[in-house]
C-alpha cells in the first residue's frame, strides 16, 4: 500500500437545462403553492426536451410516505395535462430529508436534473410538477387535498406496520382515531402488537410482535467516535437471516438488518417511549442464529438512540426479527434476477457495516451456514472504495485480511481508502488508540492491493474504479445521506444509475 495526497475534490453542482448552475438540493419545498395555473418564465424559454419525475420509494422515503407522494404527483400533472413521465426510483441519496425526488430532463443528448426534498405537503408535491412541467398546479381544480393528504399519513403507517415499526405506526394515529371512529380498529390492533392494548403506559411491555430481548455482552470501542455493541439472547422466537425455504428449497440469500428499540422516553416520533433505528449487524448470520449480534455504532453527539446506548449502557434492548436489505447476487432490493460480473463497492463512515454482509456470500455454507447455487454465490471480482475520518477509521483488521485473500472470486480485489480530515470534537470514546491513520498504516503495510489516498470521493477516483471493473458492474453505494448523494450525483456521468447502482443509507 502507499500513501499519496491529493485535493479535496468539490461536490459537482446540478445543471438546470437552459445551463445555468444551481445547488444540487432545492431545498425550497416550502413555498405556498398558487392557485391558479400560469405558465412559468423558465418554461418558455425551454427548448422541447423529454421530462420525467423520478419519485425515490426506497428505505426513509418510503417511511415517510413516498408511495402517496407519487399518488399525488401523478394526480397533478394529469390536472396541468402536462407532458412528462412519473416514475419510482432507487434511492436518490437524501434519506434524512425524505421523501424527495429528482426532475430530470434530455435536452440535446444532455442530462439535466433538479432533487427535490422534504416533499411533506400537497404544495411541495404542486412544486415539483411546475418545475418539470412549467405549470403551477391549481390545487383546488383538484379537488382532493383533503383525500391526498389522508392516503400519505395511511401509506407512511401501512409501510411502518409492515417493517414492525409500531412507533412510526402509531403516530398521529390516536388523533385520527378520536376524530373518526374508523381508525379505532387499527389504532387497537397496533397498540396490541406494541404490546400496549390497554393503551401506552410509562414502562416498557413484557412482549412485542417481531422483537426479542437481548443482553448487552460487552463494548468494545473501535475508534475515538464509534464502538462494536455485542449482544446475546437465547429467545427462540428472534426469527433468522435466512429461514428456510418453502417445501425443502434452499433458504433466498439476502443481506439483512434488525431494528433496535432505544428506550429515550417521550419523544417526537410516536406516542410510545422508544424510537426505532435500522442496523446492519457486523456479525454473521450463522452469529445471529448461534444467539450473537453484534452491531456497529458511530456515536452522534445528540442522537437520541446512539446517546442513549453510549451513556444509558442498557443491560437489555429490543431487536426485530431481521429484514431482507437486498438480494444476492443482484444486490438489489426488487430484482433478483440480475447477476453481475463484478461489483463496486462505493462505502463511507458506518457505511462500511455492508462490507462483511456481501462478502460473506462468496462462502455461504461456512460463513452462514446456509447452502445456495453456485449461480447465487459472489464468485466475481468486488473492488472496495471507502471513504472514512482519518480519526474513525472502521473495520481496518477486516479490510485488511480481505484485501490479503483478495482474487476474482475470494476476498477484495482492489481497496482505495480515502482519509478526510478529522473530527477531534465531541469524542465518546477519547481513550481509543484504533480506527486511526496509523492502524490503516500498519495494517495495510505490504498488501499490494490496497492504497491510502488523502482526498474526498471524486469523479477521478470514480471513474478509475469503473475502468477496472468487468461488466454488468453493480455498483452499492452506501454511507451518510451527503456521501450517498454526491456520490450518486458523480455516477449519474459514468454510468447508468437507475440499471447499474444500489443506494443505502448508514
Amino acid at each position: 500500500s502507499h500513501l499519496a495526497h491529493r485535493s479535496a475534490c468539490l461536490f459537482p453542482l446540478r445543471r438546470h437545462a437552459h445551463g445555468m448552475a444551481h445547488p444540487l438540493c432545492d431545498r425550497s419545498v416550502g413555498e405556498q403553492a398558487l392557485v391558479e395555473r400560469s405558465r412559468s418564465p423558465r418554461a418558455a424559454r425551454r427548448p422541447e426536451a423529454a421530462r420525467e419525475i423520478l419519485v425515490c420509494r426506497k428505505g426513509s422515503c418510503r417511511r415517510a410516505g413516498a408511495d402517496a407522494v407519487v399518488v399525488e404527483i401523478e394526480e397533478l400533472v394529469k390536472s396541468v395535462g402536462g407532458a412528462c413521465s412519473v416514475n419510482r426510483s432507487g434511492c436518490l441519496g437524501y434519506c434524512k430529508e425524505a421523501p424527495n425526488a429528482v426532475v430530470r430532463e434530455r435536452v440535446g443528448g444532455r442530462k439535466a436534473s433538479t432533487v427535490h426534498v422534504r416533499i411533506r405537503s400537497l404544495e411541495a408535491s404542486a412544486k415539483v410538477v411546475r418545475d418539470a412541467t412549467g405549470i403551477q398546479p391549481a390545487l383546488d381544480s383538484v379537488g382532493a387535498t383533503g383525500r391526498l393528504a389522508e392516503l400519505r399519513a395511511a401509506r407512511t403507517r401501512q409501510h411502518a406496520r409492515e417493517a414492525s415499526r409500531w412507533n412510526a405506526a402509531l403516530c398521529g394515529l390516536p388523533e385520527q382515531a378520536m376524530q373518526n371512529k374508523a381508525f379505532r380498529a387499527e389504532l387497537d390492533f397496533v397498540l396490541a402488537q406494541a404490546g400496549f392494548p390497554a393503551g401506552v403506559g410509562a414502562t416498557m411491555p413484557s412482549s412485542i410482535a417481531d422483537y426479542s430481548l437481548w443482553s448487552l455482552d460487552f463494548v468494545v470501542p473501535v475508534s475515538k467516535h464509534s464502538a462494536v455493541f455485542s449482544f446475546v439472547s437465547m429467545d427462540q422466537n428472534r426469527g433468522a437471516p435466512h429461514p428456510p425455504g418453502r417445501r425443502g428449497r434452499s433458504p433466498v440469500p439476502t443481506t439483512w438488518h434488525t431494528t433496535l428499540l432505544a428506550e429515550v422516553g417521550p419523544n417526537a416520533e410516536g406516542p410510545l417511549p422508544w424510537v426505532e433505528r435500522d442496523y446492519t449487524p457486523v456479525s454473521s448470520a450463522k452469529d445471529w442464529d448461534n444467539g450473537r449480534c453484534d452491531l456497529l455504532v458511530k456515536v452522534y453527539p445528540g442522537g437520541a438512540a446512539t446517546s442513549w446506548l453510549h451513556r444509558g449502557n442498557p443491560a437489555r434492548v429490543w431487536l426485530s426479527k431481521p429484514m431482507k436489505t437486498l438480494h444476492v447476487p443482484s444486490l438489489t432490493a426488487d430484482a433478483p434476477s440480475f447477476r453481475p460480473a463484478s461489483v463496486l463497492l462505493l462505502l463511507a463512515g458506518t457505511g462500511a457495516v455492508a462490507l462483511p454482509q456481501i462478502l460473506q456470500h462468496r462462502d455461504p455454507m461456512r460463513q452462514l451456514a446456509i447452502s445456495t447455487p453456485k449461480r447465487d454465490q459472489l464468485h466475481v471480482p468486488i473492488d472496495l472504495v471507502f471513504s472514512c475520518r482519518e480519526d474513525d477509521v472502521l473495520l481496518i483488521p477486516q479490510i485488511s485480511q480481505l484485501c490479503r485473500e483478495g482474487g476474482q472470486a475470494s476476498g477484495v480485489r482492489n481497496c482505495t481508502l480515502l482519509l478526510t480530515r478529522e473530527n477531534a470534537s465531541d469524542l465518546p470514546y477519547p481513550d481509543a488508540r484504533l480506527g486511526d491513520a496509523a492502524e490503516v498504516m500498519g495494517a495495510l503495510q505490504g498488501v499490494a492491493n490496497a492504497r491510502v489516498l488523502r482526498s474526498r470521493v471524486c469523479a477521478d477516483v470514480l471513474r478509475e474504479a469503473l475502468a477496472r471493473m468487468p461488466e454488468p458492474c453493480r455498483v452499492v453505494v452506501s454511507g451518510p445521506g451527503e456521501f450517498n448523494s454526491a456520490v450518486r450525483d458523480m455516477l449519474g456521468e459514468l454510468v447508468d444509475v437507475e440499471r447499474c447502482v444500489t443506494v443505502l443509507s448508514a
